[in-house]
């Protein structure tokens, strides 16, 4: 058995070597040539699919166009009207009149409410229906004392069932009152933009992003759905909670006559994970995490895994080598290599996968080898290799752990 054991640790240790190394030139550089295309640009063909059209601005970037301004106006044609009327008769998008300053002071905004000549009015809205307010009620005006006010963007998960399984139109017709000054800037649902149409169907657990007043998206998310706010803190009793399960269901055993199986720590951690973050998905209130805290828990994660493998195998990978020879090492060049080769093979001509980055994505799970994906997350400059790589860590985690019992006993 000891012998069995250690045949065991000298197979891992020579096919480590070069196991990651040649995993990485397999999947960031034969992949992309192999493909003819390289894996950012699918990556960034694959997050536009995604994003719908949406635009995505990096660290610092902020279109020099908004869609959603301000604008100050001094009441001239519009003498006379009510806010309600000018609201109601904007033409292009919606835009919404959010104070008015008369006589120097500061009055209280009603949709009955009769503006002056000279009033001061603070229209917000969409570009395209902002602009035009010159026509309809006056000169625009560069400042005027009092009149800035602070607008939010927040994210709101749909809760209510009144909403639920409505159409965008449906919705729109219901809340007219509701909506005044909130704009709507996304949709998404799993982390995808929906492409905003009247017959466009809402469901539970969607993430609405609404732009506008605090009192005004405070008013419309009482009766939406729930507020996500901001936050920097990490929500450690969900997420030990997470381990916690994850650990107590990789102890758990079942024989099927005098084989043993089991999921292990890893396979049970990866359970809890995938029910944790199916159940935070219909939740979204619970399980915080900031970005910064999850890079580092991956980053660090993965400097870990490989410097501790490398700890455990190196001494023995070497001594294994200088007593058979070079040939051992080679042998475990064709065993990491040739397996990725040819899933690379039906990959592309059975499976017909089309895009580099998905295709790297999953081809580096397959193998079980995370430096890999972490070299083709920075080929793709973003998530999309994250998916595929996902849904193969899944299969290829529970299957691992579920056969190699089960290949030591028919062996």
């Amino acid at each position: 058995m000891q012998r069995l054991q250690a045949n065991v640790a000298i197979g891992y240790a020579v096919t480590y070597i070069f196991g990651s190394f040649g995993a990485i030139i397999v999947c960031v550089n034969i992949l992309p040539w192999f493909m003819g295309r390289s894996i950012h640009d699918d990556a960034v063909k694959a997050e536009a699919e995604m994003l719908a059209g949406a635009k995505v601005y990096g660290p610092g970037e902020t279109p020099a166009l908004p869609d959603l301004v301000g604008r100050l106006f001094q009441v001239r044609q519009a003498a006379g009207r009510s806010v309600g009327e000018i609201e109601a008769g904007a033409t292009g998008a919606a835009i919404a009149i959010e104070r008015v300053k008369r006589a120097g002071a500061i009055i209280g905004v009603e949709p009955d409410l009769k503006l002056q000549a000279d009033d001061i009015v603070l229209v917000v809205g969409r570009r395209a229906g902002v602009v035009g307010m010159a026509n309809t009620i006056g000169p625009e005006t560069q400042f005027s004392d009092g009149m800035d006010m602070v607008v939010a963007t927040r994210d709101v998960v749909i809760g209510n069932k009144e909403f639920v399984g409505k159409t965008v139109a449906e919705i729109i017709e219901a809340t007219k009152e509701l909506r005044h000054g909130v704009f709507v800037l996304q949709v998404k649902r799993g982390g995808n933009p929906l492409t905003l149409v009247a017959d466009t169907r809402i469901e539970a657990g969607d993430l609405v992003t609404v732009h506008g007043l605090q009192e005004d998206l405070q008013r419309i998310a009482k009766r939406v759905g729930t507020v996500i706010m901001p936050s920097d803190k990490t929500d450690f009793v969900f997420h030990g909670l997470g381990i916690v399960v994850g650990l107590l269901v990789g102890l758990a055993v079942i024989r099927i006559g005098s084989i043993p199986l089991t999921l292990g720590s890893g396979g049970g951690a990866l359970l809890a994970g995938l029910a944790f973050g199916w159940y935070r998905s219909r939740n979204m209130t619970l399980g915080n995490m900031p970005t910064a805290a999850s890079t580092l828990l991956r980053d660090l994660g993965l400097a870990g895994f490989v410097a501790v493998v490398g700890l455990q195998s190196g001494q023995q990978a070497v001594h294994t080598i200088a007593e058979n020879g070079i040939s051992i090492f080679l042998i475990g060049v064709v065993v990491t290599i040739l397996p990725l080769l040819i899933t690379m093979l039906v990959g592309r001509y059975i499976l017909r996968y089309d895009n580099t980055a998905i295709f790297a994505g999953a081809l580096s799970r397959i193998a079980q080898l995370n430096p890999a994906f972490g070299e083709i997350l920075d080929k793709a400059g973003n998530t999309v290799p994250t998916t595929p790589f996902a849904i193969t860590y899944a299969l290829a985690n529970v299957f691992l752990t579920l056969l190699g019992p089960l290949v030591v006993a028919f062996v």
